[in-house]
């Protein structure tokens, strides 16, 4: 009885592989993204989705190549993506992450041939993660060539950065980046591990705070944690402004930090968990907001 529901299992799984659209020479890609880090690559290396996960908030806080998703259909969450809504856009390839999507692999596998990019590797090196990212993305949609020139171009323009940074009063800054967590008194802080940072150091910048790796890139900080920086710092604030839950505290303008000055709101969009554009635009312009 158990070798038949195991045949009939495999059976069922193999007919739905060979159901599922599968890309023929001459035919138009019809992918699918369903975390913004793919969504971004993709839209990089010169694909139109026909579906994105969670479209709207793409185009709110990544922002990147927002024209090229002018006819993608929203095809639900990211962590739960429709299934229905999948299978109507009758995908020939889907492009996810291991981290959200690892366990939907299987039901993804039987809809259209399904790359996963590993975004969260065993070693926790989140830059080296969007390196390698990009590279699967290149390969799974036969545009390698394309996303080498994404990285080359990427490293030169990090460079030339941190060549102007150097000879700038803002080399070897000490900075902080934080993201509001809505409704608590508290930040979300990138640690020495996370691409967000990595790449602020490559670019001529120093920590201020030595915060350990962590799994995810982050940690949580609130007003205690925040006293530790010093004036000379600068806590670069990935949203328009302090969040009211901090600001609200007879503590917050007496932090060393924010009396001199030192916070840095830097706006809408800033997705620290994002490609190479999203982490040279995010660069770009927090350097703009701390020399203004």
């Amino acid at each position: 009885m158990v070798i038949s529901q195991t045949r009939r299992g495999f059976v069922f799984g193999a007919l739905s592989l060979l159901a599922a659209p599968r890309l023929h020479a001459g035919e138009p890609r019809r992918l699918v993204t369903l975390e913004w880090l793919a969504t971004e690559i993709a839209l990089l290396l010169g694909e139109r989705p026909v579906g994105v996960a969670d479209l709207d908030g793409y185009r709110r806080w990544v922002s990147i190549e927002n024209d090229g998703l002018v006819d993608a259909i929203d095809v639900g969450g990211r962590q739960q993506p429709s299934m229905e809504a999948l299978t109507r856009l009758r995908p020939n390839l889907i492009l996810s992450s291991a981290l959200r999507h690892r366990v939907l692999e299987q039901q993804l596998s039987e809809i259209a041939p399904t790359r996963l990019l590993d975004d969260q590797p065993q070693d926790g090196d989140l830059l080296a993660a969007v390196y390698t990212a990009t590279k699967a993305a290149g390969e799974a949609l036969g545009r390698s060539e394309a996303a080498n020139r994404l990285l080359a171009d990427f490293d030169t323009k990090l460079a030339d950065i941190a060549a102007n940074i150097t000879d700038s009063k803002l080399g070897g800054q000490p900075v902080l980046i934080a993201q509001p967590l809505p409704g608590v008194p508290r930040l979300r802080i990138f640690t020495s591990n996370s691409a967000v940072m990595q790449m602020f150091v490559r670019a001529g910048f120093a920590a201020a705070l030595d915060l350990p790796a962590e799994p995810f890139g982050f940690s949580t900080i609130g007003l205690e944690g925040l006293a530790a920086l010093d004036g000379k710092s600068k806590l670069i604030l990935l949203a328009d402004e302090a969040p009211v839950e901090l600001e609200n505290s007879a503590l917050w303008p007496m932090l060393p930090v924010v009396a001199s000055g030192g916070m840095v709101p830097v706006g809408l969009p800033s997705w620290p968990f994002g490609g190479p554009a999203s982490l040279l635009g995010l660069a770009t312009n927090a350097i703009a907001k701390m020399r203004a």
